[in-house]
């Protein structure tokens, strides 16, 4: 709707302006306790000055720039507008400043109201952190990378808040307005995400402020990884050897596992006469798995004392650690 109360039958341009205050040169004491640590001291300094109303931003603002009506679609994300600012980060002399912003739609027959206030306190932003790796483990996707130390001005060891970490979907591009996977700044300079199992990509941003509004560095570059099932599944139990007619039976328990996909069999074969000693290992099912739980060994020899092992698989290829048996000998007469 315009000022007038009539519907905007076109838009011509997107018009931004911006407020500018700086710091008062004499602030009051501060109090004890009045100081948070969590908090950039640029942002604390400005907390006691009142944020402009909309009668003192109309009398103090200045046109920023505007986005044309051709170049709204390129300036288009979703149903979001963006315009990108450089304002000063602070007086000549180093004070802070905190600048106040607005935008008002100008249509062909008449300009709309003017849009709410939002009022930011420009903060020395890091660069983007760097070596962000990803490994895949058995407790999540582990990401790793390297604090900034200069921000983006070019100013030596910006003060960092902590890190924000973002996940998409591997190939999609990334939502500058996304929310990021952790729920609270990161401290340190890994984190450990639990994301559903495929693959994914993963972006790192560097924060100036730990609190609203969210002031970060631009993303990292984009790492990805596949993050699968890497938990194996539980061992089979009451495994038993039993000496047949020219072979060896084998039977366990069911292993209960919701992913499940069979057993692998090994066979040991033993030699000495007081002491055994393994000679050799076979897989006995090096090829598909046994889904029942007993498998019989026909291709023994006669006189031989061999021991076997099972393992439990689960679809993801994930493997048990094995179960042994005794040493068990065939005889040489039936």
């Amino acid at each position: 709707m315009s000022t007038a109360g009539k519907t905007m039958t076109g838009v011509r341009r997107v018009v931004v302006w911006r407020a500018t205050e700086e710091l008062p040169v004499s602030q009051p004491p501060r109090e004890p306790g009045d100081i948070d640590p969590t908090k950039p001291q640029a942002i604390q300094l400005f907390s006691k000055v009142p944020t402009l109303a909309p009668a003192q931003f109309l009398k103090l603002r200045n046109r920023v720039d505007s986005i044309e009506g051709a170049n709204l679609p390129a300036a288009t994300t979703g149903a979001r507008l963006t315009y990108e600012d450089t304002p000063p980060f602070h007086t000549t002399d180093g004070r802070p400043v905190r600048m106040t912003y607005a935008v008002v739609t100008e249509g062909t027959s008449a300009n709309g109201d003017v849009s709410n206030l939002v009022t930011i306190v420009p903060l020395e932003v890091p660069v983007a952190p760097s070596d962000l790796a990803a490994v895949a483990r058995r407790e999540g996707v582990v990401l790793t990378w390297t604090a900034p130390d200069t921000a983006i001005s070019g100013a030596k060891k910006p003060p960092v808040a902590g890190y924000n970490v973002y996940r998409f979907p591997h190939g999609q591009p990334a939502d500058e307005f996304a929310v990021p996977v952790n729920t609270s700044p990161v401290s340190k300079t890994t984190y450990t995400d639990n994301p559903p199992y495929g693959p994914h990509d993963y972006f790192v941003t560097a924060l100036a402020s730990a609190t609203a509004p969210r002031i970060e560095s631009d993303p990292s570059s984009a790492v990805s990884v596949t993050f699968k099932d890497l938990v194996p599944p539980p061992p089979p139990t009451g495994l038993t050897a039993l000496v047949e007619t020219a072979g060896v039976r084998l039977v366990w328990d069911p292993v209960d596992a919701p992913d499940m996909a069979g057993y692998k069999v090994y066979r040991t074969e033993g030699t000495g006469i007081e002491q055994l000693r393994a000679i050799g290992t076979i897989p006995l099912t090096p090829v598909q798995l046994v889904t029942a739980t007993n498998y019989r060994d026909t291709s023994v020899n006669r006189g031989i004392s061999y021991y076997y092992e099972v393992v439990s698989v689960d679809k993801t290829g994930n493997e048990s650690t094995r179960v042994k048996t005794d040493w068990v000998l065939v005889p040489k007469t039936p």
